[in-house]
């Protein structure tokens, strides 16, 4: 059991509940902000509703994303914590940066689907994710690079697949920034690729393992 002096204030299990509240949070006020056309009248024909519904398409791609990338910013999160005995003050005030921006997830969304055809929106929007994929690397490092509150040692093979899944989300959202400038529909479309790469590496590795089987067999 840790000694909580300076360098062990509190257990790692408070933080993650934490985390896990704010996380669902951010998650569900995403999806009210996802509201019905109000001016749907009630007689209007089967046959016209899809094309009204059209309407509201932008705002469910963006929920859509923004869900599937805070649940990859979870994952990431959960992962990191994996390998932590308890926080100690650095960890404390990085955990609760990273959370703060992940609150304000909402927010950003919110003014993207309300004018997604303004640059402003879109670029606080990207800012917030790319500041959290920053701090959340930032965590990542810290916990690599302290023995004390660690609980074992990180398999080198697993701290660079770290810190490539740690490189990736800074570099697309870096991009997509730079491309907001440029045109708004392609900045919004590059956000597609921090969910995808994950779920393209699992593919290729699962791949990669199913050849180097058979080749040993």
């Amino acid at each position: 059991m840790p000694d909580y002096n300076d360098e062990s204030l509190l257990p790692k299990n408070r933080i993650e509940a934490l985390s896990d509240g704010i996380f669902a949070i951010a998650m569900t006020l995403i999806i009210l902000d996802l509201k019905t056309p109000e001016n749907i009248p009630f007689n209007l024909e089967y046959e016209e509703l899809p094309l009204t519904l059209l309407n509201i398409l932008p705002d469910v791609e963006a929920y859509a994303v923004s869900f599937l990338v805070l649940a990859v910013f979870w994952l990431r999160h959960q992962l990191q914590f994996r390998y932590l005995k308890f926080a100690n003050r650095k960890i404390i005030v990085l955990s609760i940066l990273f959370l703060m921006l992940i609150g304000f997830v909402p927010f950003s969304v919110g003014l993207v689907m309300r004018y997604n055809d303004i640059q402003l929106p879109t670029l606080i929007y990207i800012i917030n994710l790319l500041l959290i994929s920053v701090f959340l690397s930032v965590q990542g490092w810290y916990i690599s690079k302290n023995k004390k509150i660690r609980f074992e040692e990180i398999d080198p093979l697993i701290l660079k697949k770290y810190y490539v899944f740690s490189i990736v989300p800074i570099v697309i959202f870096s991009v997509s920034l730079i491309v907001s400038f440029f045109n708004l529909r392609l900045a919004f479309l590059l956000i597609y690729l921090d969910p995808a790469f994950y779920s393209i590496y699992r593919i290729v590795k699962k791949r990669t393992s199913a050849v180097r089987y058979k080749l040993k067999n």
